[in-house]
């Protein structure tokens, strides 16, 4: 079952002091969300890259995202690169949010009683969650909570350069205003010391090749199967939890359909540290399978998953397109729908 991580009281002490500090100064009014600064992890010496959020004054928050993968993921999300009904799942960052008293759980409420604090008011109340991909926004460790505590006072201290004039953010092209622990600090957030770092650039270490399964490709072909129109493949994450684990994560469900007809292959559900590219492989070789025919085309909606796919396409004799995915969008939908009225019904 999911369990809340164990944070001693003075972090949480320090934590919401500095968050109650840089809501103070309302970051939202003074800066865009495409400013950013970088701060040092204390724990893994590595950085983050910290962003107000707010300037339409529907969301307050500030955003830390982890490294150049996160940073690269933000980037990703305000360009559209990622699907609006996929950026649940894609966030890699900390995040510490002023939100209504509703928002927050038991665990934030019971906090905020220990530490004797009072809030009131819409967008008031501090609420620290942890993102990773694939996985339910979580209540933090105490690593986190005393990187987001730095990052806070960081933030706090950079706006206020901005606001009074003594910092550009603009100065230096390509580069992050970015805070250093000092060498020898042994009581983190105290002890920053200040630089311009380079702009980060992600470069993800490429996936592991498609390993076809030989034994199942020779049987499958030894009787040549029928040929068939075009099929729509892809995984995307269910937007529910699964509790089952110490930290909540999002299921995704793998779908293969028929283009023309509508008919829906096996697909399944897989967790989400299991690679889109094999198992929609399976799932591309399971409708093989249980149909008795291979498709024309085999259609997805990127290309690095085309070029993770095109041994099995070259297999199956199939052409790979990239686009967009109409029939699976609709199945989606009526999915949805059927997931919503069962909820409906349960509660």
């Amino acid at each position: 079952m999911a369990k809340i991580p164990v944070v001693s009281l003075d972090v949480w002490k320090d934590l919401y002091a500095e968050a109650m500090s840089y809501e103070s100064i309302k970051p939202w009014n003074i800066l865009c969300e495409d400013s950013f600064f970088g701060v040092q992890d204390p724990a893994s010496g590595h950085l983050g890259y910290g962003c107000v959020l707010g300037e339409m004054g529907t969301f307050l928050a500030l955003a830390v995202y982890r490294g150049a993968e996160g940073f690269n993921t933000y980037q990703r999300l305000k360009n559209d690169e990622i699907p609006e009904d996929e950026s649940f799942a894609a966030q890699n960052c900390l995040m510490a949010q002023f939100a209504d008293r509703e928002e927050l759980e038991k665990a934030d409420r019971d906090n905020i009683k220990k530490l004797g604090l009072r809030f009131r008011g819409v967008q008031a109340w501090p609420m620290f969650r942890s993102h990773l991909p694939g996985y339910f926004p979580w209540h933090l460790d105490e690593k986190e909570a005393v990187f987001l505590t730095c990052a806070l006072r960081c933030a706090s201290d950079w706006v206020e350069r901005i606001a009074s004039g003594r910092l550009d953010p603009d100065d230096h092209p390509g580069k992050v205003f970015t805070y250093l622990l000092k060498a020898g600090d042994e009581k983190p957030p105290r002890g920053f010391e200040v630089c311009w770092t380079d702009t980060p650039v992600y470069k993800p270490a490429p996936p592991q090749p498609l390993v076809l399964d030989e034994k199942r490709l020779t049987k499958l072909m030894s009787k040549p199967p029928k040929r068939g129109g075009a099929w729509e493949a892809d995984v995307y994450s269910l937007p529910a939890p699964i509790m089952d684990r110490d930290r909540p994560y999002f299921i995704r469900m793998v779908m293969v359909v028929d283009r023309v007809s509508g008919f829906v292959l096996p697909g399944g559900v897989v967790p989400p540290e299991q690679p889109a590219h094999e198992v929609l492989a399976d799932a591309l070789l399971g409708g093989v399978e249980q149909l008795g025919c291979a498709p024309g085309e085999i259609c997805v909606r990127d290309e690095n998953l085309s070029a993770l796919l095109e041994p099995l396409a070259k297999a199956l004799g199939a052409r790979l397109t990239v686009g967009d995915l109409p029939t699976i969008r609709r199945t989606k939908k009526e999915f949805d729908k059927m997931l919503m009225s069962r909820g409906a019904r349960r509660q």
